[in-house]
């Protein structure tokens, strides 16, 4: 590989934070570059001077220019598809003025994460990982920003990488001052502050005295010391070429705040002016802008106003807007309506704030609404369960929800990760694998698992108008109006199944609502607030789906920023003896026996394939058990399994080694104590084998206990982890 020297020493230098020196070196060498036809050099090249632009000169937009698009590289090499996706990804997060911009880089930097990992790379995954913490923060997701990081920091506590740890320490201040953790977020901020020093970068140390700012200001020290850093940080920023909008816009909210306290709101206004007419005219700006201006104006005890500025903002469509599920808004509302005397609606826009400020990972804005309720009148406790904490497990959520395989398990790690997350969730996976039910566990085990869940079907046998009538409601012929899931799911969550097939005009009007947390109204050109978290389910590929201009790219991108896939059924064999057991349990008549399976039917179950998924074994077990006789014990045999389930059973035992041979299957009518003398441990393999090495799944097989199964395979020597498949990584979020 040409310049491949190069590349390592530039790599090392901009560990070291040298990046102009790097710039230097490199920017000489580059040539154009046409992919696929491209050089694997020379795009690496390429990749190191889009980190310098993105990361150190805040030029996200060169990295666009630099690097070819990611469909144009797929032929190259796994590294440079990896680069590619990385610092793409990156410049999109850090340039988006939009959600949809922000969850397109979100998307290309998991990307970026499953490569590296592929290729076992830690330095590749760490930057991916801290691009994805700051998608998060830009979509306000504070609690998956602190779930990342920590992983983050373990891999880059083993790297040599200053300019990683420099990314680290920033992003853990922001999500620890959310979090009011703030000594943690003083030692972050010590460590960024002496980096800034030691590279003498302004927009570096403007960074941390905004950073400050905003601290001192959650802490509430002394307004004058809050003023000194945001000073500070202003300072530094009016002296680079380009104003860094984001943190130019904390140093100006710790100002106005500290201002606010000082009763100086005239200064405050005219501090917003010239804040104004410095950032760029982007909506996120103006909409920060207004809301600050929301907070001087209720310091004035202007409410009026303030309801106005309020309403100003959200009457807005651009999908860069925070909708009214965001914790900050709602906290806004419900202080303005305090100020009018509208107490009841005031509390009702508190508690979205106190839920949703959990849900988002907010711990600070939890804790004001909490504290502004109880001055209100309503004693709740935030912390009790009805309130704000539901069932961590899934399996406690969703009565059914089978965890005993590697694959299910992860599924379940996955649902209680995202618990402190309000972004929409994408469940992907065959028919009838158990995506409603994945759904459902979602729900139960978020914050808003006290709320309403919603389910609507989008599939291609249902006419357009009345699937938009089911989803956004309808107006009568009297002028009065009838709901939709949407508002039925008001404060909690509404699924839709098969999102594939929903009409391209519903697809706007779900974006919208994605976007800016209002639907359509019935019968008038207009919108209305909502709180709603969407959860979409399907079993097709929506990449092929936008491929074939079906369905909106941008939809596709903001409905996965978090994504589960649930996977088949004959990969998770060890989940279906206690599915069979649930539905046996579940359909039989109440107050009858319980029905029993025999051994050698429950090993058929084990080896057939199930194209049906989790559906078809539970319509089998229902079948099944037409055929149960009650005498002398009702019990399921092989002769009542399907024909095909046990041809498919007997084929697959042929297919064994001779060490495996049929006469070590348990016939019908015997136990495992007939043929212990003979088969024992050769059962015991097997059935461990066919259950993925699941203890609990195979001590059901065999009738045993899952401490009796231990100490059989403790005296015959058998290791459970030798039948267990290889790790698969957990989905990513």
């Amino acid at each position: 590989m040409r310049h491949a020297r190069t590349i390592a020493m530039a790599t090392t230098l901009l560990a070291d934070g040298r990046a102009e020196d790097v710039a230097d070196m490199v920017e000489p060498l580059l040539e154009p570059v046409s992919a696929p036809a491209a050089r694997t050099g020379q795009i690496l090249l390429r990749g190191l001077m889009a980190r310098i632009e993105v990361l150190r000169r805040d030029r996200p937009e060169r990295a666009f220019e630099l690097l070819p698009v990611v469909a144009e590289g797929s032929g190259l090499c796994t590294c440079v598809r990896a680069e590619v996706a990385l610092w793409r990804g990156w410049a999109r997060v850090r340039h988006a003025t939009t959600l949809d911009e922000t969850t397109r880089g979100l998307r290309q930097l998991n990307d970026a994460q499953d490569l590296y990992r592929s290729i076992h790379d830690p330095v590749g995954r760490t930057w991916a990982l801290l691009g994805r913490a700051r998608a998060y923060a830009a979509l306000t997701e504070y609690g998956l920003m602190r779930r990342i990081l920590d992983e983050a920091e373990s891999l880059a506590d083993r790297l040599q990488d200053t300019q990683a740890r420099r990314w680290l320490h920033d992003l853990r201040v922001e999500a620890l001052r959310a979090a009011g953790l703030f000594d943690r977020a003083e030692e972050h901020l010590t460590a960024l502050r002496s980096i800034a020093a030691e590279w003498g970068v302004l927009r570096v140390q403007g960074r941390a005295a905004a950073h400050a700012a905003l601290l001192r200001l959650e802490q509430e020290v002394s307004p004058a010391a809050v003023l000194d850093e945001a000073d500070t940080a202003l300072s530094c920023f009016r002296r680079l070429s380009t104003v860094p909008p984001r943190p130019f816009l904390w140093a100006v909210q710790a100002r106005v705040g500290a201002l606010c306290r000082q009763d100086e709101t005239a200064d405050a206004l005219t501090l917003l002016d010239d804040a104004q007419a410095t950032l760029p005219d982007t909506s996120p700006v103006e909409s920060a802008l207004q809301m600050l201006r929301t907070r001087v104006a209720l310091r004035r005890g202007n409410a009026e106003h303030a309801r106005s500025l309020l309403d100003a903002v959200f009457d807005r469509t651009s999908p860069s807007l925070p909708d009214l599920s965001r914790s900050e808004p709602a906290l806004l509302y419900g202080r303005t309506l305090v100020q009018q005397d509208l107490h009841d609606e005031a509390q009702a826009w508190l508690r979205t704030a106190r839920r949703t400020a959990h849900e988002s990972g907010h711990l600070r804005h939890q804790e004001r609404a909490q504290q502004e309720l109880q001055a209100l009148g309503d004693h709740s406790d935030a912390s009790s369960p009805a309130v704000s904490s539901p069932p961590t497990d899934p399996t406690a959520a969703v009565d059914g929800f089978v965890t005993e395989s590697r694959a299910m398990q992860s599924v379940a790690d996955t649902i209680r990760q995202i618990r402190p997350s309000h972004s929409p969730v994408l469940v992907t996976g065959e028919s009838g694998a158990g995506k409603r039910l994945v759904a459902q566990a979602v729900h139960g085990t978020s914050a808003r698992a006290q709320g309403p869940l919603e389910r609507v079907s989008c599939s291609p046998t249902q006419p357009e108008e009345p699937l938009r009538d089911q989803l956004f409601g309808a107006s009568r012929a009297d002028g009065s109006r009838d709901s939709g899931a949407v508002q039925a799911a008001q404060g909690g969550t509404l699924v839709l199944e098969d999102i594939d097939a929903l009409p391209q005009s519903l697809q706007s009007s779900l974006l919208h609502l994605l976007n800016t947390g209002s639907a359509p109204t019935p019968g008038e050109n207009s919108t209305e607030p909502v709180d709603v978290r969407i959860i979409a389910t399907t079993t097709a590929d929506l990449d092929a789906r936008v491929a074939e201009d079906r369905f909106l790219s941008a939809l596709r991108d903001r409905l996965r920023v978090i994504t589960l896939h649930v996977p088949p059924l004959r990969e998770r064999r060890a989940d279906i003896p206690l599915l069979a057991r649930h539905f046996l349990d579940r359909l039989r008549p109440d107050d009858s026996a319980l029905v029993s399976i025999t051994q050698p039917a429950m090993e058929a179950l084990l080896r057939y394939n199930w194209p049906g998924n989790v559906r078809q074994l539970h319509n089998e077990i229902e079948r099944a058990l037409v055929h149960v006789q009650s005498e002398p014990a009702p019990t399921i045999t092989l002769d009542m399994l399907l024909d095909t389930i046990v041809d498919t059973a007997r084929q697959r035992s042929t297919a064994h080694s001779p060490r495996e041979a049929p006469d070590a299957i348990l016939e019908p009518d015997q136990t495992l104590s007939d043929v212990l003398s003979r088969t024992e441990k050769s059962v015991i393999e097997r059935v461990l084998r066919a259950c993925d090495g699941q203890v609990t799944a195979s001590a059901d097989v065999l009738g045993l206990s899952r401490q009796g199964l231990y100490k059989k395979m403790k005296r015959l020597d058998i290791d459970a982890s030798a039948f267990q498949p290889a790790s698969e990584p957990t989905p990513t979020s």
